[in-house]
């Protein structure tokens, strides 16, 4: 016997190797399944023959595509793309999908299909790209640390020959880099299944943050992200902001503020309180970039804000590792990979949008405390989910630099309805506030599955089209069944029901939740001893971030804040 996620499965004679023949009358199934096991032992064989490492094209080929690509420096339109491979007779654009165009770069293909760019749009069917990448290796699942390493230093000891690149000691296993031109930075990253080139536009215009932060972006964040340690000298600081036109920096004890011409921008560096025993003399470990003027600041202003700093950093780091964010605020990482690695988390916290790094394994040891020990103490009692460190993570394996913890938490269960309201009032709100900013043009989606609930009750959360809930009938008199839904706010929609917030506003995550709550109400789950909202009663299925539910395999989505189990 084998140990399914059910308990003990009986594993069927000769599945992994020679058994007794089968009785009369299952001879032909047991056969089958003999066949069935024969294939999966010759898929295993060939994926444990296929090398460890694979280059996409040769490592020459690869030095002068590399080339080519960092003498571009502006092309961020479809017609520029045209014009390129009109140019290069090599060239040829081989795929375009809603949000991606693929450009094979070879004539003479390797495998699977020798080199290619890849280029994300702006938004779905837009003819302007905000990034572009090539896969240079790939790595097979497990790889040997000492082969996957000494592939990443030839391609970056070959890779030094284009331009003059400066080293990332903290990219790529130690041997990343980075060169920058006028219009974009470009970078040599990794992760424990590829390597890559990223290509990331400058941000030239911003509307809601000074017009002098994207210059200050683009020299002060590379200094946080690529300090040895995560410890910034200040000798580092003040040689950059030398370098800086018009910047001038104040020293203090822990601390620094960088002028420039325009007042109301100032960006600093400083010492967390939390870490000033432990930290050198001298030393920084966080960068606030934007401050808030007092009283209330609206979502939308918010988003805005964050949203113009969140490119203009990533124009000079590439995308994070991890997307997400909760109660709190966006919360967005780059991590290194390694026990030993660090954070540089990208935070919308309070008042102010600041970047602060720090040990991974500790902060991420603290967070799975959280989710551990945390919650409510009964279904009686008020939930913990405005507390929680984050309410969703997205993590994009094709995309990613670096790594993600070994061990992660599970989310939150709620153990009533109203706890479950709290919930998803919180998720609500921060997909509201930070997907439109972090993955711009796509929809979250999952299904709440209950018995009460035939087909289940779907919810889309679009950043183009807003808030979408779509329900059956409930049981009885379809005449009194319409009337009392209706009440409740939900519109007849063929033999459905649903519920539409076509532009959301700050309020719209209190009215999502409260009838999403209502109606399971409505239906008998109380999370009492009959139906409780427990495993196995009440679940949250098929959660996913992506242009359609069936790209959501291609990243892994936790939804921590949620309340349900999810499927």
């Amino acid at each position: 016997m084998i140990w399914g996620s059910g308990g003990p499965v009986r594993v069927p004679d000769g599945m992994f190797g020679p058994g007794p023949r089968p009785g009369p009358g299952r001879e032909g199934r047991r056969d089958r399944l003999s066949v069935g096991a024969a294939m999966i032992v010759r898929m295993n064989d060939a994926n444990t023959a296929a090398p460890a490492v694979t280059w996409t094209a040769d490592l020459p080929t690869t030095v002068g595509l590399v080339r080519t690509l960092h003498d571009l420096d502006d092309c961020w339109t479809l017609a520029d793309v045209e014009r390129l491979v009109a140019a290069r007779p090599d060239w040829k654009v081989r795929r375009a999908f809603t949000d991606l165009l693929v450009v094979g770069l070879q004539a003479e293909l390797r495998w699977p299909a020798g080199a290619e760019l890849f280029l994300g749009t702006t938004g779905p069917k837009a003819d302007s790209y905000r990034r572009a990448w090539v896969p240079l290796l790939q790595f097979r699942l497990p790889t040997p640390e000492e082969e996957r390493r000494g592939a990443l230093r030839a391609l970056s000891e070959a890779l030094r020959q284009v331009g003059e690149p400066t080293a990332v000691p903290t990219a790529a296993d130690g041997f990343g880099l980075r060169w920058t031109s006028a219009g974009r930075t470009m970078l040599l990253q990794a992760n424990d299944r590829r390597a890559w080139i990223a290509i990331q536009p400058h941000v030239r215009e911003v509307r809601h943050v000074s017009p002098e932060l994207p210059a200050a972006v683009a020299a002060l964040v590379p200094l946080l992200h690529d300090a040895p340690g995560g410890r910034l000298a200040a000798e580092d600081v003040r040689r950059a902001v030398d370098e800086l036109p018009g910047a001038k920096a104040e020293f203090g004890d822990g601390w620094v503020d960088v002028r420039f011409s325009d007042p109301s921008f100032m960006p600093s560096f400083a010492r967390r309180a939390s870490v000033l025993g432990g930290a050198p003399a001298g030393t920084f470990d966080v960068l606030d970039l934007h401050r808030f003027e007092l009283g209330p600041t609206a979502m939308e202003h918010r988003r805005a804000v964050f949203g113009e700093i969140y490119r203009a950093v990533c124009a000079v780091l590439g995308e994070p590792t991890l997307f997400g964010g909760g109660p709190g605020g966006p919360d967005v990482r780059w991590r290194e990979a390694g026990e030993d690695g660090r954070l540089l988390r990208l935070r919308c916290e309070g008042r102010r949008v600041r970047l602060e790094t720090e040990p991974a394994a500790a902060l991420e040891e603290g967070e799975h405390s959280t989710f551990e020990w945390g919650g409510p103490a009964g279904a009686d009692g008020p939930g913990d989910f405005p507390l929680l460190p984050y309410s969703w993570q997205l993590h994009l394996p094709h995309q990613a630099p670096g790594g993600t913890a070994d061990h992660l938490p599970g989310g939150r269960l709620a153990l009533s309805v109203p706890q479950l309201r709290e919930g998803l009032e919180c998720l609500f709100a921060a997909w509201i506030e930070q997907l439109p900013v972090q993955r711009p043009g796509e929809k979250a989606v999952f299904t709440i599955a209950a018995p009460q609930i035939s087909g289940g009750l779907s919810v889309t959360y679009s950043t183009v089209k807003g808030v979408l809930l779509r329900v059956g009938p409930r049981p009885g008199d379809q005449a009194e069944v319409t009337a009392a839904m209706t009440a409740d706010g939900w519109e007849p929609s063929g033999r459905r029901f649903k519920a539409e917030w076509r532009t959301p506003t700050e309020g719209t995550a209190r009215e999502v939740a409260a009838l999403i709550a209502a109606e399971l109400t409505a239906r008998g789950i109380s999370g009492d001893s009959g139906f409780g909202l427990g495993p196995g009663h009440v679940s949250a299925r098929r959660p996913g971030i992506g242009l359609s539910p069936q790209l959501a395999a291609h990243g892994f989505l936790r939804v921590t804040g949620l309340g349900l189990e999810t499927s």
